[in-house]
C-alpha cells in the first residue's frame, strides 16, 4: 500500500465585543490628493538609545495578509523614522532579540493611526532584557529526549478557565522551544509573569503546535500531568530560571489506520485524494495535522496515532479539489491498542449552490479585483450527517458565474475570500443574496444532495472612511485596556467589515467602506473592574469621502 503524507499548520480565530457609553458628533471632508506621512520614534534601554533595533512597520487592517514589512533601523542615539505612508493604521514593531517592552501590560506593537500628509512622532519603546527559563526534558529512564518540544503557559491563563468553568476551552501556550541533543530547552526574552511549563500531548486536545511524532502524554514541571499541581515558575526582568526540568513517562505507544475510499456512484476507488483526520475529544476535535493521498488503488494510510476516537474528511485543497461535486459519508473510528485496517470511505454525491456573482457598481476595474478572489461555502451540518462542517471553494468566472459543490447538509454560510496571492480584499462586501428576486437569509439551509441554482450573490464596493478620535471623560484608559471601533450594517450580529484597534492617541480609521447607513460600535475592553462600555452611533458614509467623528467616553459614568 503507498501513500503520501504531508504535515500542515492548523488554523485557529476569536471575537470580543463588549458594553460603552459615548457621544459622537462628525463631519466629513473630501480627499483630493494622495498624501504621505511618516512615524518616527525612538527606542531606548534604560534610558539610553539603543541603536542598531529593527523597526517593521506594515498595515494593521489585514486587507492583504502578504503586504511585506517596511523595516528600518534605530540610529546611534535609538531613533528612527518612516516616511512616505499613505493614510491608514499601522502595527510598528521593534524587534531585539532577549529584549521586551517594559512593563507586564505593554504590547511588544503599536498601532499607530496616520492620517494624511501627518507626521506623527514619539511612538517610542523602552526595552528591557526579558527572562529566561531553561532545563532539562527526561524519559521515565531519565534518558535525555531530542527534538521534543517544549511549551510555556501564563499561569492565570488555567485560572481564569477554572473560574469560567471553561474546561473545553483550549489553553493556549505563550511561546515555546525544542530540546537539543543534550534534552536541554531554553526559552528566552520572556515578559515577566508567571508561568507553567510543560511537554507532551495534552489529552484536552488541541493545545499549541501539536505533532504526531510527539508521543508523550502531557507533563508539567517537574513531573506531573495536572496543571493545578504544577510548579509556578515567576519570571522578571532578566531573570533566569534553571532547572526546570520535565520528566515525561513511557512513550505513548501508536498505531495506523488504513482503509479505500470508494465513489458510491461508480462503484470504484478514488485516486488522489487528500484526506485529514480529526481526534474528538469530548466535546470539541482536535486537529491532527497530517494529510494523506490515495493511491492509484484509493488506498490510504494515516501514521502515529495514539488511541482515541477519530473523524476521516475530505483535505479541501481549495480550487485545486479533484472531486469538487463529492463530500464523503461520516466515517469515525476508533484506535484501541493495534493497527486498524479496512476502513472504507464512501463518497457521495453533494448538495450544490450554483449561481452569478454581481457587483452593484459598474466600476470596471472592481470587477476585475472581484474576479481574483473566491467564493466559499462554510458548512454547519445538521446533527448526524457529516459533523464537522465542510466547505467549498469557487472561482468567480469572467461572467460572474460559480459553483460551489460537494457539500454535506447543513446550514451554508456564504462569504469572500482571498486567494492565495497579494490580493487586496478591502472595499468588498456581501450585500445581500437573491433568488428569482427575492432576498434570501445570509445563512441557507441546504439539504442532502440538493441543487440549488440561480442564485445572486450581490456584492458591494466602496472607498468610503471612517477617521474618529476618542477622547475620555472623568478618567483615562488604565493599563491593559483597550478600544476597538467597528461598523455594521444595522441590524447585523456578525460584522462583515474589519474593526480596527483604536491608537495610543486615540484615533482609528476604517477604510474601503460601501457606502451607506452603519452602526459606528466603540467598544473599551477591561483595563480595570467595570471599565467595559460599548454604544451605538449611526454614521452615513459617502465613497470617496472621509467622514470624521469625534467620540467622548465618560468613565465616571455607569456602565449600561
Amino acid at each position: 500500500m503507498s501513500f503520501s503524507a504531508r504535515c500542515v499548520p492548523p488554523v485557529l480565530c476569536t471575537i470580543l465585543s463588549l458594553a460603552v457609553t459615548l457621544w459622537a458628533q462628525s463631519t466629513t471632508s473630501q480627499t483630493t490628493k494622495t498624501p504621505r506621512g511618516s512615524i518616527s520614534g525612538r527606542v531606548t534601554i534604560k534610558d539610553k538609545g539603543a541603536v542598531g533595533v529593527a523597526i517593521g512597520l506594515r498595515r494593521s487592517d489585514n486587507s492583504n495578509p502578504f503586504e511585506p514589512f517596511t523595516k528600518t533601523t534605530t540610529d546611534h542615539d535609538g531613533f528612527y523614522h518612516i516616511d512616505n505612508l499613505p493614510p491608514g493604521a499601522y502595527q510598528v514593531t521593534p524587534s531585539a532579540p532577549a529584549f521586551v517592552t517594559a512593563g507586564n501590560n505593554n504590547p511588544n506593537s503599536k498601532t499607530v493611526v496616520v492620517a494624511e500628509d501627518e507626521n506623527v512622532d514619539d511612538i517610542n519603546f523602552s526595552l528591557v532584557r526579558g527572562g529566561v527559563i531553561t532545563g532539562k526534558v527526561t524519559d521515565a529512564d531519565g534518558r535525555p529526549l531530542i527534538m521534543q518540544q517544549v511549551y510555556l503557559y501564563r499561569s492565570d491563563a488555567f485560572d481564569q478557565q477554572a473560574q469560567q468553568q471553561q474546561q473545553q476551552r483550549p489553553v493556549y501556550s505563550q511561546n515555546s522551544a525544542i530540546t537539543d541533543d543534550r534534552g536541554i530547552y531554553r526559552m528566552y526574552g520572556l515578559m515577566a509573569g508567571r508561568y507553567k511549563v510543560a511537554s507532551g500531548r495534552a489529552e484536552e486536545g488541541f493545545v499549541g503546535a501539536s505533532s504526531t511524532r510527539n508521543t508523550y502524554k502531557q507533563a508539567f514541571h517537574p513531573d506531573v500531568s495536572e496543571h493545578a499541581r504544577a510548579n509556578v515558575i515567576v519570571v522578571t526582568e532578566g531573570s533566569e530560571a534553571n532547572n526546570v526540568d520535565i520528566t515525561l513517562g513511557r512513550a505513548q505507544s501508536t498505531f495506523t489506520a488504513s482503509g479505500r475510499v470508494i465513489d458510491t456512484e461508480k462503484n470504484a476507488p478514488v485516486p488522489n485524494l487528500p484526506l485529514g483526520v480529526q481526534r474528538v475529544v469530548g466535546q470539541r476535535i482536535e486537529i491532527i495535522p497530517t494529510m494523506a493521498s490515495t493511491n492509484a488503488q484509493g488506498d490510504f494510510i494515516f501514521e502515529g496515532l495514539i488511541p482515541g476516537k477519530y473523524t476521516l474528511y475530505i483535505f479541501q485543497m481549495g480550487l485545486q479539489n479533484p472531486y469538487p461535486d463529492l463530500r464523503a459519508e461520516q466515517t469515525s473510528f476508533d484506535i484501541m491498542d493495534q493497527d486498524l485496517s479496512g476502513l472504507t470511505v464512501r463518497l457521495t454525491k453533494g448538495a450544490s449552490l450554483t449561481g452569478i456573482v454581481v457587483l452593484e457598481s459598474e466600476d470596471k476595474t472592481a470587477f476585475q479585483k472581484l474576479q481574483q478572489l473566491q467564493l466559499r461555502a462554510l458548512m454547519i451540518t445538521t446533527p448526524g450527517s457529516a459533523g464537522f462542517g465542510q466547505s467549498s471553494v469557487s472561482a468567480i468566472a469572467a461572467d460572474g458565474s460559480f459553483r460551489l459543490g460537494g457539500l454535506a447538509p447543513g446550514t451554508a454560510n456564504i462569504y469572500l475570500g482571498s486567494a492565495m496571492g497579494p490580493i487586496n480584499m478591502r472595499g468588498f462586501m456581501i450585500a445581500r443574496i437573491e433568488r428569482d428576486g427575492v432576498v434570501l437569509p445570509t445563512r441557507l439551509e441546504v439539504r442532502e444532495a440538493e441543487q440549488i441554482s440561480g442564485l445572486r450573490i450581490v456584492v458591494a464596493y466602496g472607498n468610503a472612511t471612517l477617521r474618529g478620535v476618542v477622547r475620555f471623560e472623568n478618567g483615562s484608559l488604565p493599563p491593559g485596556g483597550q478600544i476597538i471601533a467597528r461598523v455594521m450594517k444595522p441590524g447585523e450580529s456578525i460584522p462583515r467589515i474589519p474593526s480596527a484597534q483604536v491608537d495610543a492617541r486615540g484615533h482609528f480609521i476604517l477604510e474601503g467602506i460601501p457606502a451607506g447607513m452603519y452602526e459606528l460600535h466603540v467598544s473599551v475592553t477591561p483595563g480595570g473592574p467595570g471599565l467595559s462600555r460599548r454604544v451605538t452611533q449611526g454614521v452615513n458614509l459617502q465613497d470617496g469621502v472621509v467622514t470624521d467623528v469625534v467620540v467622548t467616553i465618560d468613565l465616571g459614568a455607569a456602565p449600561k
